[in-house]
């Protein structure tokens, strides 16, 4: 119960604080007369005070079992213990001067010995009713702490299924309007991008909401979008995946590179007379990973332009999974055309 270093240094600090007091008597008297006396008597009365109280501050710390962190209680407790201390000492030290020197320098009746009794019966009291206080603040702020975050977690799982109930019916919008056009275009080729849709649409509704997803599983939903795409825009749509090997294997919050993607497709390679590439690159760098989605569309005049809806899911879902260990960029290029960067940590097989 009482730590060894506490205790080695409490022994130093008594045999040091001795040998000043009996310096300080000399110092007072002016005389070597009694100065053996002294400095046993001197050594008595610190080692008695200086034990006292690592023997209460070490039932104390056993009472507690942890830190108090209010700075105010912990000075209230060291208070209390250092006077409990003080009287006990004295006492124990007036006991043993007596015992070991057969006289006494402090003698106490029965009614300073009741005062005593009282005073620390008092102080101990009180010490423990705040000790008692204290933990039972701490149990209920603990409680509440964990009542907060299960209410947060609560709270960002309802955010992220918001989203995500919104994001599966915007990508159907566009999709359907893609085969609106190629009603009146190519008729044959809208059964590819139904066969397509119902693949993807597939994916989406069995995909598990409160899981990640593999890398694999979202870029074959981003490949497919991108065939649909392609049937509808032909030649001028091509697209590159440039992936690291470290990348493979770890797993993403799901419909975070597509919504992007799609973006890219509508708003950088379409409106383009001549049309465009996008390329999509991973790299998972000593668990930071970096998801990058570029093009050499008609691009945008500054990166400050209003996030449409996908846009904006992607970087609120983003910042509600992994808070401050994520960032979300646009950068515009040099040659025309945007790069969306995001980067998070690499929180595989985690729940969202």
């Amino acid at each position: 119960m009482i730590n060894r270093r506490r205790f080695l240094f409490t022994l130093i600090l008594n045999q040091v604080s001795g040998v000043m007091l009996s310096l300080l008597m000399l110092f007072i008297n002016g005389s070597f007369n009694y100065f053996n006396i002294n400095i046993i008597l001197s050594l008595i009365f610190t080692n008695s005070i200086g034990f006292s109280f690592l023997f209460l501050f070490s039932i104390y710390s056993y009472i507690i079992k942890d830190k108090i962190e209010i700075k105010s209680y912990r000075v209230i407790i060291y208070v209390i213990v250092g006077i409990i201390s003080l009287f006990l000492g004295i006492q124990l030290a007036s006991n043993l001067s007596k015992y070991l020197l057969s006289f006494s320098v402090i003698s106490f009746d029965k009614n300073t010995l009741f005062v005593f009794l009282i005073t620390n019966g008092l102080l101990g009291s009180i010490s423990l009713f705040l000790i008692y206080i204290y933990k039972k603040l701490k149990t209920q702020i603990e409680k509440k702490v964990q009542e907060n975050e299960k209410l947060k977690h609560l709270q960002l799982q309802a955010e992220l299924a918001a989203l995500q109930s919104k994001i599966n019916p915007h990508f159907l919008f566009n999709t359907l309007n893609t085969i609106l056009d190629l009603v009146y275009d190519d008729p044959k080729k809208v059964e590819d991008v139904v066969l397509n849709l119902s693949s993807i649409y597939r994916k989406i509704l069995y995909s598990p909401t409160d899981k990640f997803v593999s890398l694999e599983n979202e870029l074959s939903l981003v490949k497919q979008y991108l065939e649909i795409e392609k049937i509808r825009m032909g030649k001028r749509l091509s697209y590159i995946f440039e992936i690291d090997d470290e990348s493979k294997n770890i797993e993403i919050p799901p419909l975070i590179i597509e919504p992007i993607v799609e973006n890219a497709v509508i708003h950088g390679i379409n409106p383009k007379i001549e049309g465009g590439t996008v390329t999509v690159t991973v790299k998972n760098n000593s668990g930071l990973v970096s998801v990058e989605v570029s093009d050499d569309g008609i691009g945008v005049e500054n990166e400050n332009f209003k996030l449409g809806f996908g846009m904006r899911s992607v970087k609120e879902r983003i910042q509600i999974i992994f808070g401050e260990d994520s960032t979300f960029k646009i950068i515009k290029n040099n040659k025309g055309g945007v790069t969306v960067r995001i980067t998070f940590k690499n929180r595989s097989g985690e729940k969202i």
